[in-house]
């Protein structure tokens, strides 16, 4: 047999009252001594306090503005005359520092310009390089003249036909000795002015030489040696290579008045002499020209150009080589 048990209706609700009241304590408590605590340990400020004190402390300011603005004025003279040695001894310190600070400008500007240019110059230092196009272009003009005079000659005509590779070995095998056969002219005046041509063909299309002026310097004697070297293996093609003599009306495959007529002169007068003349006519540019005759008549002259020309020939072609006029400078 089952009991049923009654439940007060009032007792609940007073049980959950009394709940309710201990967990609101609790959740105050808990706070209040959390807020303690943080009190302790952080310094927390009262805007609002901060606030109502900064306002008085402006109102106040004002008031005592207010105050001296209604003095008589006898008051405002005698603030003028204490604020004046005020004013006279800040005024000197103002006009020590203006100029003062105008030079710090002006020289922190002068660095920075400095630093600019600096690294300008290493970029431009970076961008300087040999301009391969122009070169072998200008080198190809000067290689079809060169060879088309040759095919005037009998001596070069009449040695096209045969066996074109087996004759071409052939004549670079008979290279030896000193002497070719060839005139004196033809060996230290024709070949040198060859390899001055093909020299300044090198410094006119690269960067760093063509800027280079004669000198001690060591960029200018570094530039003048890569000339050199230019003119060296364009000389050796020149003799040897596939579009050369050797193979071209064959050079060297008959002797000529004792001597082979293919001989080491030419490939060492053509780039070491050439070189040479380079130099010589950048002394004359310097010393001559530019330093003499055209401070006293001028470089536009007539006069001055054709001086140019003639005092400068490996220039002078050079420069017709890339289209420019045969007094056209580098550097001015």
């Amino acid at each position: 047999m089952k009991i049923k048990r009654q439940i007060n209706p009032h007792g609940l609700s007073s049980m959950r009252i009394l709940l309710f009241t201990l967990a609101i304590l609790l959740s105050c408590s808990c706070v209040w001594s959390q807020e303690k605590e943080t009190k302790s340990i952080v310094p927390v400020h009262n805007l609002f306090e901060d606030y109502k004190r900064l306002l008085a402390h402006n109102n106040t300011e004002i008031k005592e503005l207010s105050d001296k603005k209604s003095e008589p004025a006898q008051n405002a003279a005698a603030i003028a005359a204490e604020d004046e040695p005020e004013k006279a001894r800040v005024a000197p310190v103002e006009a020590e520092n203006e100029p003062r600070g105008i030079r710090e400008k002006d020289t922190d500007e002068a660095d920075i310009e400095d630093i600019l240019s600096g690294e300008n110059l290493s970029k431009n230092e970076d961008k300087e390089k040999f301009h391969w196009k122009p070169a072998l272009i200008q080198s190809g003009i000067l290689l079809a003249i060169q060879h088309g005079f040759r095919m005037t000659q009998a001596k070069t005509t009449r040695e096209l036909g045969g066996p074109f590779f087996r004759d071409w070995a052939q004549s670079v095998k008979n290279l030896r000795g000193w002497k070719d056969g060839d005139s004196s002219f033809t060996n230290y005046t024709a070949h040198p002015l060859q390899g001055g041509v093909t020299g300044r063909i090198f410094i006119n299309n690269s960067d760093a030489a063509k800027k280079q002026e004669f000198g001690k310097s060591k960029k200018y004697w570094e530039s003048r040696f890569k000339t050199m070297a230019w003119s060296a293996v364009w000389s050796t093609q020149f003799e040897l290579g596939p579009i050369s003599e050797a193979n071209l009306g064959n050079v060297g495959l008959r002797e000529k008045r004792g001597h082979s007529t293919m001989a080491w002169v030419d490939l060492v007068v053509t780039p070491v002499v050439g070189t040479g003349v380079v130099i010589a006519e950048d002394a004359i540019d310097k010393y001559i020209l530019k330093n003499w005759l055209e401070r006293k008549a001028g470089k536009a002259t007539v006069k001055i150009k054709i001086v140019r020309t003639f005092l400068t020939p490996t220039t002078s072609f050079s420069n017709l080589l890339r289209g420019k006029m045969p007094w056209s400078r580098n550097n001015r």
